[in-house]
């Protein structure tokens, strides 16, 4: 993450030879080509067989060292409509200038498939000028979402032409809901955590009245309009997820880090189908196994007991809301939920939880006593240990998770776009709207409470002085 343009990766997907899926010829394959959190598709191939053709390029934004690139072939004719051909990942070498061109062998995502082909792929690095992002180097596409402190954006970076989300915050409303540490953590922990399952920021900067954050854009939507759309999730896809926010949380939790916000709204599904978890505004650093910490914060439905009680509370308050989602996913409502909000703490705090009619298998029902037990100590998840007992759970019997977390599993649901810009699976409320970078009054802020947002440009040092020494 950085406020400073650091270089481009150029992929081009030239062709695939051998690519058959159970002994035919696929009719219509594309690619989905991942780098660094952000997708692009191709369009599909000419010809078939030894005779896919796409020569097709695009330009990614390197923001961080070490990212991989993953490209996943799918065949748009295929017996589903959507069938999955193979995929391979590789980390592209940063030296710059020098034409990586090559033939790479597709795996499958299941070792019981037969995935054969091979995809031809040209890489090439280039430094840019280092010179500071600002809200000019970026095409404002679809408003989001709003909340009461701003508002998140579907943005397209001028220069590469990739899609981003952007949040953007009134200091003086910040300022004023004393909400700068919030949010001051929510950047820090989106540039310390690198995880699959957790989005990531790709640029940082302000203005006198504002901040910017350049988030990866997460194309599937909120997991809550798709869950809105069949009221419940199978066993199957709603185990998925759960596994996949396992992994997140755990991740989080390692860092010391609890998330305390987990609801539907706040995961989101990218161009496959696996989660991204977003929006770290109510996370509390600096949470070892035994600290505690008291502040009332969170979403009403998905509030653990010893919240509400105004006890201390650690990360187990995070495995609590985990069993909540999950077991909305499987009945399709919280498992305390009512619409007056003060009987609904009452349930959390002393109702017994009840299970609809063949919704929930008696494994799943195991899972999610372990998930809601009130006393934290006695929670699924609670110990030393963390998310190791909830990954060696029944429950999870099925998911490999080391499989899962280099996202070699197949999701059980692939969200529906149009292309790339395709909004549809996000709120049409805030949708509608005309995307603009709306005009606030000067500041007014002092020369000190400006410095209370002091650090949240960032610059890598070492990256310019990388982008120095490479000029003639």
């Amino acid at each position: 993450m950085s406020s400073f343009m650091k270089g481009i990766l150029i992929v081009k997907l030239v062709e695939a030879r051998g690519l058959t899926k159970r002994g035919r010829d696929p009719g219509r394959p594309y690619c989905v080509v991942g780098y660094d959190g952000t997708e692009v598709l191709t369009h599909d191939a000419d010809g078939v067989g030894d005779g896919c053709v796409w020569n097709q390029a695009f330009t990614f934004d390197v923001c961080q060292a070490n990212a991989e690139l993953n490209i996943a072939v799918w065949d748009r004719a295929g017996s589903a409509g959507n069938e999955f051909l193979g995929t391979f990942k590789i980390r592209p070498t940063r030296i710059p200038n020098k034409v990586n061109d090559t033939w790479f062998k597709l795996i499958p995502k299941d070792w019981k498939e037969r995935t054969k082909g091979e995809i031809h792929l040209a890489l090439c690095y280039r430094l840019v000028d280092a010179k500071p992002v600002t809200i000019d180097d970026f095409d404002l596409l679809k408003v989001l979402g709003k909340g009461s402190f701003g508002k998140v954006m579907q943005v397209r970076k001028k220069d590469t032409g990739r899609i981003y989300a952007m949040k953007i915050l009134v200091k003086d409303t910040l300022v004023a809901r004393d909400e700068v540490q919030h949010t001051k953590a929510e950047r820090h922990v989106l540039a310390q955590c690198d995880n699959p399952f957790l989005v990531s920021l790709k640029y940082c900067f302000q203005t006198p009245e504002k901040i910017y954050m350049v988030l990866d854009y997460v194309h599937g939507g909120e997991l809550f309009l798709h869950l809105q759309k069949v009221t419940t999730f199978s066993d199957e896809r709603a185990k998925f997820y759960t596994a996949e926010l396992v992994v997140a949380l755990e991740h989080l939790h390692a860092h010391n880090i609890i998330y305390r916000d987990l609801k539907p709204e706040n995961v989101l599904l990218d161009y496959s189908g696996h989660i991204v978890l977003t929006d770290f505004g109510l996370c509390k650093e600096n949470m070892e196994y035994d600290t505690q910490t008291k502040t009332f914060c969170g979403t009403a439905e998905y509030l653990a007991p010893e919240v509400l009680k105004g006890q201390g509370y650690s990360r187990s308050v995070d495995w609590w809301s985990l069993g909540v989602l999950l077991y909305e996913m499987l009945t399709g409502l919280p498992p305390f939920y009512s619409e007056n909000t003060n009987l609904m703490y009452k349930k959390i705090l002393y109702s017994d939880i009840n299970f609809p009619p063949n919704a929930v298998s008696e494994v799943g029902q195991d899972i999610l006593r372990g998930f809601l037990k009130r006393n934290p100590e006695e929670r699924l998840g609670a110990g030393p240990d963390d998310a190791v007992p909830i990954k060696a759970h029944p429950f999870f019997a099925e998911i490999d998770f080391d499989m899962l977390v280099s996202k070699k599993l197949l999701p059980p649901f692939k969200p529906h776009l149009k292309n790339l810009e395709d909004v549809s699976n996000f709120d049409p409320e805030f949708t509608v709207e005309t995307p603009k970078d709306s005009f606030v009054d000067p500041t007014t802020l002092s020369s000190t409470l400006q410095n209370e947002f002091r650090g949240f440009s960032y610059v890598d040092y070492d990256e310019n002085a990388l982008h120095q020494a490479s000029r003639p």
